[in-house]
């Protein structure tokens, strides 16, 4: 074999131990950060479902606290109602407590 032969030849083969070499780096930097970026899959995943779970919380303690003002206009009305069944002569504060739950009742529609 000539010598320009056995040249091209020896430059061919360290150029793909070269190529095989910086392929098997990839390859096992790729299988180092294989775990990372699971667990980073992961931790993204629980911190969307916690945002949603979080903005879940946030309307129940809006319904709850929808729940405590309607409960509330209810007991003063029945509270108004005794008084009247009482006494006879609470008229002008059972307008004002038939007053505030015909305003509650719709306000309530309105979210």
């Amino acid at each position: 074999m000539p010598p320009q032969v056995t040249a091209i030849t020896t430059i061919l083969q360290l150029i793909i131990s070269g190529a095989t070499v910086v392929t098997l780096i990839y390859t096992l930097g790729k299988f180092l950060r294989a775990p990372e970026q699971t667990q980073n899959d992961r931790l993204n995943s629980l911190e969307k479902r916690v945002d949603k779970i979080s903005e879940r919380l946030e309307d129940g303690d809006k319904h709850f606290q929808y729940l405590d003002e309607g409960s509330t206009i209810t007991q003063q009305c029945i509270l108004a109602m005794m008084d009247a069944q009482i006494s006879g002569d609470n008229i002008e504060d059972l307008k004002e407590k038939r007053n505030k739950m015909q305003e509650y009742l719709t306000k309530r529609g309105i979210k």
